[in-house]
């Protein structure tokens, strides 16, 4: 038997590189981003942005529904993998479809005429984007997750320098398409080159009907979240001009981009454990609270060195009319940390089979996310991100009561292990502020001062991630597969 410091330290690794992993991706499209931030003004990174929110609808939906059925559905492996492949493939298709019908229209909305041709081509991607989904999905039924984090860790690498490099020699809105499509053949490629399973061409009806109707739920869910997270954009968009949006754009991208560095591979770990749980007949409490106190430390600990170094790192590196956009960057990063009800939510339903509830509270939370952003855009930016951070808030008191009701399940241990990361991730903020003010204080140079505090904000939280361990509100049981 491995004695237990060796396998702690195992743990531990394992969780260091599915993070490094699925970090670096988030890792990638920021430094992308902030890069085409530093060469195109905010009117053309509002075209590229609007473009984005389209296609991401579209990846929104290929990675739910089919997807989550793959990992979670107990029947036949075969019949499984093959249905699923083929339902995912015509979703992609017909997404497509459906962008390049809608280019020129959107074009015409916006008042952008370059939009049309980026997105009929970020459109033509998307058959190919369902295919890398479904090898994932694939993987992760398998329970295979170190297998697909070192696919994704070499994507994400290879992707980072080949968008580096278009964007250096090449400053145009075409080079991040290129640079999209590069990253997603790269991907798809390393996945099937990693799995044995192919599909064939059979499609079993019966369960094709059960994986819409399980899928169902699930699709309803996400668009209403798409639609809570992306309207302030496009109502930006459609209100004023891409300027605005690509500011609203620019702060998000800084906030969601860091906080995603974690948020999303443990929504990974969320959804492979919680299906674990959903099909071996086991209680969700134990998930509910080790992921509720990890998520809410980790997205806290990146928010507080966003709320602290954004603004500095901002006047340092880009164009002076990025700063506008600090505001928005502070709010969206706090409603990164507040969103922890639905990041629950949805793994747990759909290990239960029951995602219809998770569409109607979507539903609900996308009206009540599309009120607040029509109110508060014409009081501007600032008003308009933290009205969404509020919402953000209202709607993660509204999950724990839905998943109390849904399965009777005992949240209060989720609850404290949600406080108690809340109050270490402000001490652990207002011990950063202060460590920036002294590091100003006594060094002149922005650039030098900027460094040491960001290598203080990693050495305090370090620390601050020990005490968490201690009051095992941090559990390195959320990073296995």
């Amino acid at each position: 038997m491995t004695p237990p410091p060796q396998r702690r330290g195992r743990k531990i690794a394992l969780a260091a590189f599915a993070l490094s992993a699925r970090g670096l991706e988030q890792i990638t499209m920021l430094v992308v981003m902030l890069l085409a931030a530093r060469f195109m003004l905010p009117a053309d990174y509002g075209i590229y942005s609007i473009a984005v929110i389209c296609v991401t609808l579209i990846q929104t939906l290929t990675y739910t529904g089919f997807y989550h059925f793959i990992i979670t559905s107990p029947a036949e492996d075969r019949s499984v993998l093959n249905t699923s492949f083929w339902l995912l493939f015509g979703l992609g298709a017909g997404g497509a479809l459906l962008l390049v019908a809608a280019a020129w229209p959107l074009a015409i909305v916006f008042e952008a005429s370059e939009l049309a041709w980026v997105l009929i081509l970020l459109a033509l991607a998307q058959p190919i984007a369902s295919i890398e989904a479904w090898c994932a999905a694939v993987l992760l039924r398998r329970q295979a997750v170190n297998r697909h984090f070192l696919v994704m860790f070499t994507q994400n690498v290879v992707g980072l320098v080949v968008g580096v490099a278009l964007l250096w020699s090449w400053q145009s809105i075409y080079a991040l398409v290129a640079f999209r499509y590069a990253k997603l053949l790269v991907s798809t490629t390393l996945y099937l080159v990693s799995m044995r399973e192919r599909p064939s061409f059979t499609l079993d009806r019966g369960l094709a009907r059960t994986a819409m109707s399980f899928s169902g739920g699930l699709y309803g869910a996400r668009i209403m979240t798409f639609a809570a997270r992306y309207g302030a954009d496009l109502v930006l968009g459609v209100m004023f001009s891409t300027t605005e949006t690509g500011l609203y754009r620019f702060g998000n991208r800084v906030a969601s981009g860091a906080t995603d560095v974690v948020a999303q591979p443990m929504r990974s770990f969320a959804q492979t454990q919680f299906g674990a749980a959903g099909r071996a007949g086991l209680s969700f409490e134990n998930q509910l609270a080790r992921f509720a106190g990890t998520v809410t430390v980790l997205t806290g600990g990146i928010a507080a060195v966003i709320l602290v170094f954004a603004a500095d790192l901002v006047a340092l590196m880009f164009q002076p009319a990025y700063l506008a956009a600090m505001t928005v960057t502070y709010a969206l990063a706090a409603r990164a940390v507040l969103a922890i009800g639905p990041f629950l939510l949805e793994p747990a339903a759909a290990a239960m089979g029951r995602t219809g509830i998770v569409m109607r509270f979507n539903m609900f939370g996308a009206v009540v996310s599309i009120a607040a952003v029509f109110a508060a855009a014409p009081f501007g930016l600032a008003a308009l991100a933290w009205a969404q951070a509020g919402t953000s808030a209202l709607l993660s008191l509204g999950s724990v009561y839905v998943l109390a009701r849904m399965g009777n399940l005992k949240v209060w241990p989720a609850m404290r292990s949600f406080a108690v990361a809340l109050i270490l991730v402000l001490a652990y903020a207002l011990v950063l502020y202060a460590t920036r003010e002294a590091l100003h204080a006594r060094i002149d140079d922005p650039t030098i001062a900027l460094v040491a505090g960001l290598a203080s904000a990693v050495i305090l939280g370090l620390g601050a991630m020990a005490v968490a361990a201690r009051l095992r509100v941090f559990q390195l049981a959320a990073f296995s597969g």
